[in-house]
């Protein structure tokens, strides 16, 4: 899929897209109503960014974060949208060619680092053991996800899923996002998910 050289940006506190995911939104504020209208027009495309701690209330983004595309789009009476956006890519955001009434930025995108195949694997399917531990004790709700995540072969796409579907953690979450080397991406998966499950159950 072509991407645009330049992409509007919602700042979310709260939120973190990563490729492939399926993120819920809902479009109430008047500066990202006329960012989606805009990107209705145009690609179809924006970008979801966690903002920097220390940036409120500008709400500065961070320079990595991921590009979605609008797969369905329902406007209310009221000006308000419910939309579906789906991950398309990680990016860095090179400049920032506008700040308001959204940000815009010129993006690169980023491809994963290949890594050793065999300790690919073998994190890959600690991955999914852990997963179906938590699962299995009642830490994290994956029943209609686990039988998909053990078909998956693609171990670039399931450290990004797992990630997104039953990491809470936003900080550890734009970590991962940030993390190129698949095989370290992997590790902080299986670190993140080793915390989570120390911490307490949950439901994912």
């Amino acid at each position: 899929m072509e991407l645009p050289d330049e992409v509007a940006i919602m700042t979310l506190p709260n939120a973190i897209l990563f490729p492939q995911a399926l993120l819920p939104l809902y479009i109430f504020e008047p500066r990202y109503r006329a960012m989606l209208k805009q990107s209705l027009e145009s690609q179809r495309m924006f970008a979801v960014a966690l903002p920097h701690t220390s940036s409120s209330p500008n709400l500065v983004p961070h320079r990595i974060a991921g590009v979605g595309l609008i797969r369905a789009c329902v406007d209310k009476p009221d000006g308000t949208s419910n939309l579906i956006l789906q991950g398309v890519s990680r990016v860095r955001f090179t400049d920032f060619v506008q700040e308001r009434p959204f940000y815009v930025g010129r993006i690169e995108i980023l491809s994963t680092e290949e890594s050793n195949a065999l300790e690919v694997e073998a994190l890959s399917v600690k991955v999914l053991e852990m997963i179906g531990t938590m699962h299995d004790t009642g830490e994290i709700q994956a029943e209609g996800i686990l039988k998909f995540l053990n078909e998956i072969k693609d171990y670039d796409a399931l450290a990004d899923i797992v990630t997104y579907s039953f990491i809470d953690d936003v900080s550890r979450k734009q970590d991962i996002l940030e993390t190129l080397n698949l095989r370290q991406r992997l590790q902080k998966v299986i670190f993140a998910l080793r915390r989570q499950s120390s911490d307490g159950p949950t439901l994912g």
